[in-house]
């Protein structure tokens, strides 16, 4: 059975002598591996559906759950996301988002549209730290783990001192917490719940330091090493800034 459906390159390993696996993010089959017959051949015409963060409207051959790849309509390459190593790293985090913390063969548009906006931002020269923050609160909301920034998950109360509690994995308050919570400043949360919700291309207008971001980002780092696996493109992208 033939199928078409647009998708996002996520990876793309060597496989036998001319061959390539691509991991595809697709809007209506979520994560599926897809099969790429003779696309490392020099004169191979569809080389470009393997590139990292190739956006396409992917035609595949289905087979019970094998995916082969038959063609490819490029509909954006993200070809400058490249060009900048924070911004590659901060894509990278997105796509380990996708690669690391969703299930195969599950469809979610919402993440599939805010993965999109993501990576739009990252080439349009947003800055790849307050790119990162924004997707990544998104996407654990999404996932059904947000973290609240203005609330108390254990009495529901809204605090001005709030922490991270790793073992509870939430938010906590000063009366909640336990003396191996992590203390979360008021500047923080505040930049949390302002970039939470914002549209991408309004990111641009905000004037928050380096540091702040960074210090934002190390509080969702920590969170998601400790309930999921440590996301290594985020730490790597902390790093380098």
């Amino acid at each position: 059975m033939d199928i078409t459906t647009k998708g996002i390159a996520l990876k793309a390993t060597d496989y036998k002598e001319n061959d390539k696996l691509i991991l595809l993010y697709s809007l209506e089959y979520g994560k599926i591996t897809v099969y790429a017959k003779g696309i490392r051949k020099g004169s191979a015409k569809l080389k470009f559906a393997a590139d990292q963060f190739c956006f396409g409207q992917y035609e595949l051959s289905k087979t019970d759950d094998r995916f082969t790849l038959k063609t490819c309509d490029q509909l954006e390459s993200f070809y400058s996301i490249r060009e900048d190593v924070a911004a590659y790293y901060s894509a990278c985090t997105v796509a380990e988002c996708l690669m690391s913390y969703t299930e195969e063969g599950q469809s979610e548009p919402n993440v599939f549209v805010e993965t999109l906006k993501a990576l739009a931002a990252l080439a349009d020269g947003t800055e790849p730290l307050i790119v990162s923050l924004r997707y990544i609160l998104a996407f654990l909301e999404m996932q059904g783990v947000k973290l609240q920034f203005d609330r108390c998950m254990v009495c529901g109360e809204k605090k001005k001192n709030i922490f991270l509690d790793l073992q509870r994995g939430g938010i906590v308050c000063d009366v909640c917490g336990t003396a191996d919570c992590i203390t979360i400043s008021a500047r923080t949360a505040a930049l949390c719940k302002m970039v939470e919700n914002m549209p991408y291309d309004k990111l641009k207008n905000l004037n928050f330091t380096q540091e702040s971001l960074k210090d934002a980002l190390q509080i969702c780092y920590r969170y998601i090493s400790h309930s999921f696996s440590q996301p290594k493109s985020l730490g790597e992208l902390l790093r380098i800034k």
